[in-house]
């Protein structure tokens, strides 16, 4: 087996490893000196931490900061919906919809300037757009009898 990395060795002394791997990392160490001497400066280590004493405030910190939270009292919770929750919801969807078909009249020539609506909105429907030309006289409605 190769050497382990340093974070599983800091992993083996903080007991942090799963058992198969700590079985195997147990098996190298019998084998291999130098990461004994690594694993045995990671437990000299962690015990020199713990000996360090816990430093302590002089204050309470946690109550000083709810003194200066505003104090707020819990909302109920509504159940069911209301009306003006979704007004502005449909007041954009109305106003899409007035635009889209305004648009949509301008588009077709269907708005103030056109002078014979029914025309122009049949002209949608033909078969051949304006200005192209026709297989047959039937399909672009001209008269059969050309002069």
């Amino acid at each position: 087996m190769t050497c382990p990395r340093t974070e599983e060795l800091s992993a083996f002394a903080d007991r942090a490893l799963n058992a198969r791997d700590q079985a195997e990392l147990q098996r190298h160490l019998h084998t291999c000196p130098v990461c004994h001497l690594q694993l045995d400066a990671f437990r000299a280590l962690s015990q020199e931490l713990c000996a360090l004493p816990s430093p302590t405030l002089g204050f309470d910190l946690a109550a000083q900061l709810q003194d200066r939270l505003p104090r707020r009292s819990p909302q109920p919770r509504r159940t069911g919906w209301k009306l003006l929750d979704w007004m502005p919801t449909g007041l954009a969807a109305g106003a899409s919809l007035v635009s889209g078909v305004w648009l949509g009249g301008l588009l077709l020539g269907t708005g103030a300037t056109a002078t014979a609506p029914g025309s122009a909105m049949s002209r949608v429907f033909d078969p051949s757009p304006p200005g192209s030309l026709c297989a047959a006289a039937e399909i672009c409605r001209l008269p059969k009898a050309l002069p």
